[in-house]
C-alpha cells in the first residue's frame, strides 16, 4: 500500500464469469468485496478479527457500482481501493477501480458503518481506534448515492428468496454479496444476453437471517442515469414476510438487443 492506495493484480477466474464467460456486474462486485475485506485486514481492522476484539463487524449500508466494459480470461486487471477522507464519527465509503490495459472498465463505492453484534447497534469509528491519515483523495466519478424509493406503486412480484446457510457471513446475516445475486435473478438469462449492465444500487435498510424468506419485486423506470445517454432503469425492492424492507436497489441497463 502507499499513500493510501491499496493495490492488487488479479487474473480473473471461472467462477467470476457470468453465463456468457464474462466478467461483469457480478464478477466486478465480489472483487469490490474482496479488496475491501483485504485492505481492511491488512489495517487490523477486517472483519476477521475484529468481532473478537471488539465484539463488532463492519456493516455494509450502500453499494454502487458503475461498468464501463467487460473483461475476459485473458486480461489481468489492475484493483485500486481507498477510503475516502472521513467526514462522519459512524461512516466510511471507500472507493474502487478496475482497470484493464490501463483502461478503467469499473468504479464501484461503498458505504459502511461498525456495527456491535451483541448490541445491535450502531458504534462510533473511535471505539474502534479507527486509523487516522488512511484516507485517499480521489474522485471516483460516480456522484452520490441514489435515493432509492420505497414505493410498491407498479411494482411486480418476481419470487421469493429464502435465507439459508450459504447466504451467511461470519455476522451470522445474510452477506452483502448474496442480495446482488438475489437481485439480478429477478430476471432471465435472454433479458441479460440482450442486456448491457451499466450500473447497480443497493441500499441495505435490514437485516436478514437464516430462515428469513424475501419476496423480489422489481419497478420499471425511464431517465438517464448519470447525465449520460438515456437507459432502462429498474428499481429493485426485498420484502420481508413482515412487510419489512430489507433492501432497495436500482439496476441500469443499455439495449444491445
Amino acid at each position: 500500500m502507499e499513500d493510501g492506495l491499496y493495490t492488487e493484480e488479479f487474473i480473473p477466474r471461472f467462477r467470476d464469469a457470468e453465463a456468457d464467460g464474462l466478467l461483469g456486474i457480478r464478477g466486478y462486485f465480489n472483487l469490490f468485496q474482496d479488496m475491501a475485506s483485504a485492505h481492511m485486514f491488512m489495517l487490523g481492522i477486517g472483519n476477521d478479527k475484529l468481532p473478537e476484539r471488539t465484539g463488532c463487524a463492519w456493516l455494509f449500508t450502500k453499494y454502487k457500482l458503475r461498468v464501463y466494459d467487460r473483461s475476459d480470461f485473458d486480461t489481468r486487471l489492475k484493483l485500486e481501493t481507498w477510503i475516502e477522507p472521513v467526514r462522519s464519527p459512524l461512516l466510511v465509503n471507500r472507493g474502487l477501480w478496475v482497470s484493464a490495459n490501463g483502461r478503467l472498465i469499473a468504479a464501484g463505492r461503498v458505504e459502511s458503518c461498525p456495527f456491535n453484534l451483541k448490541d445491535q447497534k450502531l458504534v462510533r469509528l473511535s471505539d474502534l481506534d479507527f486509523p487516522k491519515d488512511i484516507s485517499y483523495d480521489r474522485d471516483d466519478g460516480l456522484g452520490k448515492f441514489t435515493r432509492v424509493g420505497i414505493s410498491m406503486e407498479g411494482a411486480e412480484y418476481r419470487f421469493t428468496h429464502t435465507v439459508r446457510y450459504a447466504d451467511l457471513d461470519k455476522s451470522q446475516h445474510m452477506n452483502n454479496i448474496k442480495y446482488v445475486d438475489m437481485f439480478l435473478n429477478a430476471f432471465s438469462k435472454e433479458y441479460y444476453l440482450t442486456h448491457f449492465v451499466k450500473g447497480m444500487e443497493i441500499q441495505f435498510r435490514s437485516q436478514c437471517f437464516e430462515g428469513d424468506e424475501l419476496d423480489v419485486f422489481t419497478v420499471k423506470e425511464k431517465r438517464v442515469w448519470e447525465a449520460e445517454e438515456e437507459s432502462e432503469t429498474t428499481k429493485l425492492l426485498a420484502i420481508k414476510e413482515d412487510k419489512t424492507i430489507a433492501a432497495t436497489g436500482m439496476i441500469t441497463v443499455k439495449d444491445i438487443g
